[in-house]
């Protein structure tokens, strides 16, 4: 909830004063940006079966957190180096959650009831309506949230003198990583006094009752990726479907239906956690089809990983791209020059390029973007130095004394320049005005002399 919101909703905005409206907005943007800690468990063996962090705690997270309870989680086990083992992949009987937006959210429940779980909302402020959530929540803070860097404490003042703000040093991957240890190897170790425990640790709890009674039957992959995946819609073609740009599935069943109702669009859900597989459904014909995944470097990877590693796979050093790049052009300039030396020598019928042949061979010339680096001692000429020094770097020489501009027209009015040396100034140009011979042609009248540009001095020197 906002404060600001609140605030002008309840009409007392306007009378605040200007420190404590920029009070409220600073707590505003701490709240905006407060990490939330998703858990689920079992309440039968109080198992965590999946757990969440997230900044902004709504469907989509919930979603994510009801995927990880009912997968396998021997990933996180060896990405965290975790000793113990975690909670097996089960489904979903009936879900009890507490009053956060996200748990109640359409999209969450709609999910829920499409798996044929049962779903219960408790009442607000009834912790009797969820006492296995509450004592999570009170367990996991006493002995590991608020050892964490940049614990906030539980209420305001509680932690006097102590700046969360700026003892916040840990990042979203490394604060991941404590917690999912905490979930699988300490948490399911500890003697547990609730109801039906009994002292015994949940990591015992859970293996004693699936040899005795059996933990909920598994989900069908194909009803759960459509009711907690992700869903594109895409165009078929021969060689399957392509979802993310660069992600192909296929199957000879679902290649065989494509083929005999000529279908445009069809609904692919993928499991964001595991790509090996997909599932489609293709409008007017019952089922749903199982396709396979056809890149088997992908293999086992979620989907952010995929994008990883094609990203890194695409990533090159400059030289190598300016290497091959060139090497390229070369190779396709040759080409052309040989295929158009052969069509000279054979008299070839056309003297034309088609349409085809440009676009093509646009296709190739303008096929990517390439950055010419500068050289290095392509330098300016410091600031000041340009009036005081002929000589300094990026100055360049204009001519070499066989210029027009190092000459002196006869009939033109030539300016020389001496220096005299002052007691005071240093040097000082003298200019002097030099009138040259009048130049009388053969049976004219004498021409008017003409000004024209002046020359260049002969002596070098710092005019001032």
């Amino acid at each position: 909830m906002s404060l600001v919101s609140s605030s002008k909703e309840r009409g007392y905005w306007e009378r605040l004063s200007s420190n404590d409206k920029k009070a409220l907005e600073e707590i505003d943007a701490e709240i905006r940006t407060r990490l939330t800690l998703l858990v689920m468990i079992d309440v039968a063996t109080r198992m965590p079966l999946a757990w969440i962090v997230s900044d902004q705690p709504k469907a989509v997270a919930t979603l994510a957190l009801l995927r990880m309870a009912t997968r396998d989680k021997a990933k996180e086990k060896a990405k965290y180096g975790c000793e113990g083992d975690p909670a097996p992949p089960m489904g979903l009987g009936m879900v009890k959650t507490d009053n956060g937006v996200g748990l109640r959210a359409k999209p969450v429940i709609q999910s829920l009831l499409g798996t044929v779980a049962a779903y219960t909302a408790v009442r607000t402020h009834a912790s009797a309506d969820k006492p296995y959530v509450e004592r999570l929540i009170g367990t996991t803070e006493s002995i590991l949230v608020k050892l964490i860097h940049g614990y906030t404490g539980r209420k305001a003042g509680e932690l006097p003198g102590y700046d969360s703000k700026a003892n916040g040093v840990l990042d979203i991957d490394e604060l991941y990583g404590i917690l999912t240890r905490f979930f699988i190897d300490e948490y399911p170790s500890l003697r547990h006094m609730g109801v039906g425990m009994g002292g015994r640790r949940p990591a015992e709890v859970i293996k004693e009752l699936n040899k005795t009674r059996g933990l909920f039957k598994l989900m069908d992959e194909d009803q759960r990726r459509i009711h907690l995946g992700w869903k594109l819609e895409v165009t078929p073609n021969d060689e399957g479907v392509r979802v993310f740009s660069g992600i192909w599935f296929n199957s000879p069943e679902f290649q065989i239906a494509v083929d005999d109702n000529a279908v445009t669009k069809v609904s692919v859900f993928v499991d964001p956690d595991n790509v090996n597989e997909a599932t489609a459904i293709i409008p007017r014909v019952a089922g749903e089809f199982r396709l396979q995944l056809q890149v088997t470097a992908f293999a086992d990877m979620t989907v952010p990983e995929v994008l990883e590693l094609t990203e890194a796979h695409r990533r090159e050093h400059p030289g190598v791209t300016e290497i091959h790049e060139d090497r390229i052009a070369s190779t396709r300039r040759k080409r052309f020059d040989q295929l158009r030396r052969i069509g000279v020598e054979n008299n070839l019928p056309r003297s034309y390029s088609t349409f085809d042949e440009c676009r093509t061979k646009a296709s190739h010339v303008f096929g990517g973007a390439r950055i010419v680096r500068s050289f290095d001692d392509c330098r300016t000429v410091q600031p000041g130095e340009i009036n005081s020094s002929l000589n300094g770097p990026g100055v360049l020489s204009i001519g070499d004394g066989g210029a027009a501009i190092d000459h002196q027209n006869d009939g033109l009015t030539a300016v020389s320049v001496e220096y005299a040396t002052a007691d005071d100034e240093g040097e000082v140009p003298i200019y002097s005005v030099q009138e040259p011979e009048p130049v009388v042609l053969p049976n004219t009248r004498q021409h008017e002399q003409k000004l024209l540009p002046i020359g260049r001095p002969k002596n070098k020197g710092t005019f001032k």
